[in-house]
């Protein structure tokens, strides 16, 4: 019984599918019907079809059209100034002691400085999340990192029992990137 109800929550989309496709084709066959000339019955009838068909996923996939678009040309770190650290926060192979690259976890080496995260919601179900470290003294950008995340569609909202984001630029190996362009040794430290 619980293999049953798994697969029913997890094709649960696929079951508002097959309703609209008869949907979809029923209005085509009545779109058909309009137009008196042969060609234009089978144009009216399959453009009718592709939009009405479309029209629930429309938001998804102009969504991963922009979350694309996005990813490719805003997203990534950007190092305006790289911070210098002592010795004392180096290992002797030269990694640094307040980075835990196996999960992401960062301990800023420094009290002068701080993140500030914030996030900006953009259309079609996409957020912009910024972070930035800065001097806390002065308040200026050292360096920001900027990802994305697309939420799907309205399906994929409304009908997915566990909705996840698609991010880009998220993972662990990402972060690690970002942390060694932010941090240098000092250079009475090399």
């Amino acid at each position: 019984m619980k293999d049953i109800i798994g697969l029913a929550v997890l094709t649960s989309p696929l079951f508002l599918v097959v309703p609209w496709l008869a949907v979809a084709v029923f209005v085509a066959v009545k779109a058909a019907q309009l137009p008196k000339i042969g060609v234009a019955k089978l144009a009216a009838g399959a453009v009718t079809f592709v939009l009405v068909f479309l029209l629930p996923f429309a938001d998804e996939i102009a969504g991963r059209i922009y979350f694309n678009h996005l990813c490719s040309t805003e997203a990534g770190v950007k190092v305006y100034q790289a911070v210098e650290l002592p010795a004392e926060n180096w290992d002797e192979q030269g990694k640094p002691k307040f980075y835990d690259d196996k999960n992401g976890n960062l301990r800023l080496p420094q009290s002068g400085l701080e993140w500030i995260s914030k996030t900006e919601e953009y259309p079609l179900h996409l957020e912009k999340d910024i972070s930035e470290m800065r001097e806390k003294s002065t308040g200026k950008i050292l360096s920001e990192r900027i990802l994305f995340t697309f939420w799907g569609g309205w399906i994929a909202r409304n009908f997915s029992p566990h909705n996840t984001g698609l991010s880009c630029n998220s993972d662990v190996e990402a972060y690690t990137n970002y942390v060694k362009k932010i941090f240098k040794p000092a250079a009475s430290a090399r």
